[in-house]
């Protein structure tokens, strides 16, 4: 929907940033936000990642090294694919990138995200339908939900594209501040649950 509405606001005078391209190059600039767009779909998270990695090892990719050999090889087919593949890959990393800002400021978004999410679910559960993923305020774990998040989806990403672009490492630095952030977090509410629960038993043998 996003990307049919760009489209259609190009059509009016003005708003064509595409105007100058001939048709074939407006056929693949057209093409290439498209697919940038659906690699921000979560859906498309593990395979896109998956296709980043294998040719990440293929090419021997290290620290910037090589990636001559990924955007520029002999088969045009491939050319297009390989630079696909980093540029919906950069497009999605930004998309998730919370934790990859400071921790302060990663924290403030993650406090509106679930904003977002509670209301949505509230919605959900007014209208009888079936409350989406960490969209439950009853029964979601935001600090358990951001460690798998960071574990499971941001890391494995930003590392990957470590390997073709080392200037990002600042990035995956907060990364592993963040990741840690959490996981004391994670640590603390544990703790202070179970500390609640002595509590509650003591007060169960005093009364009995």
């Amino acid at each position: 929907m996003h990307v049919s509405e760009a489209f259609k606001l190009m059509q009016k005078a003005g708003l064509n940033v595409l105007e100058k391209l001939r048709p074939e190059e407006y056929r693949q600039a057209r093409r290439r936000i498209i697919e940038c767009v659906l690699a921000t779909d979560m859906a498309n998270h593990a395979n896109f990642l998956a296709k980043l990695k294998t040719k990440i090892e293929t090419m021997n990719i290290y620290n910037g090294n090589n990636v001559k050999n990924l955007i520029t090889p002999n088969n045009l087919t491939n050319t297009y694919e390989n630079q696909q593949i980093i540029l919906g890959m950069c497009i999605h990393s930004a998309d998730i990138s919370n934790p990859a800002k400071l921790g302060s400021v990663y924290r403030e978004w993650v406090d509106f995200l679930f904003i977002e999410f509670y209301n949505q679910g509230d919605l959900e559960k007014n209208m009888n339908l079936p409350i989406s993923y960490l969209c439950d305020r009853t029964t979601t774990n935001i600090n358990v939900s951001q460690l798998g998040f960071i574990n499971f989806i941001v890391e494995p990403t930003f590392d990957s594209l470590l390997k073709i672009i080392p200037e990002i490492s600042p990035y995956m630095d907060n990364i592993k501040r963040n990741l840690k952030m959490f996981e004391q977090l994670v640590k603390d509410e544990k703790e202070r649950k179970e500390q609640e629960e002595k509590e509650k038993e003591k007060e169960k043998k005093i009364e009995i």
